[in-house]
């Protein structure tokens, strides 16, 4: 009987273990925030000492001295720079978490072709619990020989089972015979899935992954969100294999201590299904609509042609003269936003080429003539080529800007190859559109890129690409303070959430990221050094464990479904 006795001793030493282990880290309710250096984005109070925080809302902020007249609280001192708590307005955290379990084929793993086709060769022979092979990441643009696939090397890598590549930007992919077969698409019109919805038809080919193995991805992923530094995301566009998407970041958005508030744009499907409105925790603002393609498969519609160079012909499949083209017409857009705008709804639009961003201002400026509205903010994002005259028109209409910079990081040194010397200089023109007074915001769409605001930050201020070879358009490099106040109070006006969120100002929420250096003696490219040690959201330490985001059940349901393709049996009592 000694031997239970003991056993019984082990498990109520794991059990407190553990126990003890899940218990996250907690503040006081009512306690004096200080730092080694605290930078509001407040014009009024740039950097203060320390912050007095009760409950889920900042009382005061100020030296460290008066603020312990004011309140006998308990004082949090922390190593390092706080900051308002970061804001990613341009973000897709289901696809984000769904790619995540994918092959990377992507030109941060890799530097040619032959390390490409070998990575999915391997995938493909190795023991896989899925019945397709998803590769992502493929990128020509980064990766100097890599050269469109044919059918037969796709159908020799993966003969039987069905096999997806999508590129880096998600705007295009290829596919062997098999998935094109399972998608209902001729092989005989090749492998390469050139529009946006080609890819989506045969991605909806994929066997869905369960609900249950989708909502623990997404919960890791939102978890990774508070790891890099952020408190606040703006969804734009909630894309990714589920039934109900919107539904499923409004679940996790709405418990009682979500790692990140979720500010969500429906898809023109969703758009029915649901209605505008929400809480600090979980918002839907309005819709999103894509009006050109990536800049980076030939699908910005732009003024002037793609250059004619090897990139553009050969690795892209671009013919002469190539402009992109929009994927709406004037008056079906006029009608899309006609509907988002009288429900008091926000648009963000897709916008990289000229044709593009010229067709959302025109709609936007009819509509607001029609019905106006202070109110109502809209929003052009990625802006890859918008001109001087068409940011001053973005301010007299008061749309806000969102510019993808990380564009220059990962793909400065062909930009020259795609768009010229002319295009290469004002390539997102930033102090442009700074100096015209434009509420600038910076965001790294992801899945699109990984979770770097640090590097972010770096990039609008560098404008250098990765290999530091080239150097992009160096007029438009921004300030410190600028680029904070794009990730931070910028992101937060974008949102229209300026009045809780973005800067460390009384009466506001105590949202805040601690980074582990000082951004302020750094030069730009020492940035990276620093990250994010910290995220407090509403007063308390964001627990960002693995014990924060997996949940047994949905493990268990998830393993149930996958081996015996049913529901798993319920419980009870």
């Amino acid at each position: 009987m000694r031997w239970i006795a003991g056993l019984v001793v082990v498990v109520i030493g794991v059990a407190a273990g553990y126990y003890w282990y899940a218990l996250p880290q907690t503040y006081p309710e009512k306690y004096i925030l200080t730092a080694d250096r605290v930078l509001t984005m407040d014009p009024e109070h740039p950097k203060v000492q320390a912050v007095l925080v009760d409950g889920n809302e900042i009382m005061a902020v100020g030296d460290l001295r008066s603020l312990e007249s004011l309140a006998n609280v308990e004082v949090v001192q922390l190593k390092g720079t706080l900051i308002p708590g970061l804001i990613e307005p341009h973000t897709h955290p289901i696809a984000s978490a769904l790619l995540g379990a994918a092959i990377d084929i992507s030109s941060f793993k890799y530097d040619n072709r032959m390390q490409v086709m070998e990575a999915l060769q391997d995938s493909a022979n190795s023991f896989s619990l899925t019945p397709w092979v998803l590769a992502y990441g493929w990128d020509p643009i980064a990766i100097p020989d890599l050269s469109p696939p044919t059918l037969a090397e796709l159908d020799a890598i993966s003969p039987d089972k069905p096999l997806l590549i999508l590129t880096q930007m998600l705007h295009e992919g290829y596919a062997n015979t098999a998935a094109l077969k399972e998608a209902g698409i001729d092989p005989n019109r090749g492998p390469m899935l050139r529009e946006l919805e080609e890819v989506n038809r045969v991605v909806s080919a994929i066997p869905a992954p369960s609900d249950e193995a989708v909502e623990l991805l997404v919960r890791k992923q939102y978890a990774d969100y508070a790891k890099a530094g952020y408190t606040t995301i703006g969804v734009t566009g909630a894309v990714g294999r589920h039934p109900n998407p919107v539904g499923l970041l409004q679940r996790i958005g709405l418990e009682d201590n979500p790692p990140i508030r979720t500010y969500v744009y429906l898809l023109e499907d969703q758009l029915p299904n649901w209605r505008f409105g929400g809480d600090d925790r979980f918002s839907i603002l309005g819709a999103k609509f894509w009006l050109d393609g990536s800049p980076f498969t030939g699908g910005a519609a732009t003024n002037d042609p793609y250059e004619a160079s090897e990139l553009v012909q050969e690795r892209l499949g671009l013919a002469v003269g190539h402009t992109g083209s929009l994927n709406m017409s004037n008056e079906d857009l006029l009608v899309k936003l006609r509907m988002v705008h009288k429900n008091s709804g926000q648009v963000a639009f897709h916008a990289q080429g000229e044709r593009a961003i010229e067709q959302a201002l025109t709609a936007i400026e009819v509509v607001q003539a029609e019905d106006p509205r202070d109110d109502i903010q809209h929003r052009l994002e990625h802006n890859a080529l918008i001109t001087k005259q068409q940011i001053n028109k973005a301010v007299d209409l008061g749309v806000s800007l969102g510019f993808f910079v990380d564009h220059i990081s990962h793909y400065g040194d062909q930009l020259v190859n795609l768009f010229g010397v002319e295009r290469l200089e004002r390539y997102l023109p930033v102090r442009h559109a700074q100096d015209a007074g434009a509420v600038v915001t910076f965001h790294g769409d992801h899945p699109a890129t990984p979770l770097d605001p640090l590097g972010t930050l770096e990039t609008a201020m560098s404008r250098t690409s990765r290999s530091g070879k080239t150097v992009v358009g160096a007029d438009h490099a921004v300030t410190l303070n600028e680029a904070l106040k794009a990730m931070t109070i910028n992101a937060a006006v974008q949102l229209g959430q300026d009045d809780i969120l973005g800067s460390v100002a009384v009466g506001k929420r105590a949202d805040f990221t601690l980074l582990s250096g000082n951004p302020l003696v750094m030069r730009p490219e020492g940035l990276r050094l620093i990250h994010p040690t910290l995220t407090i959201r509403n007063g308390q330490p964001i627990d960002t464990r693995f014990v924060s985001w997996f949940k047994i059940e949905l493990a268990l349901k998830s393993i149930w479904k996958l081996i015996t393709g049913s529901e798993a049996p319920q419980t009870t009592g």
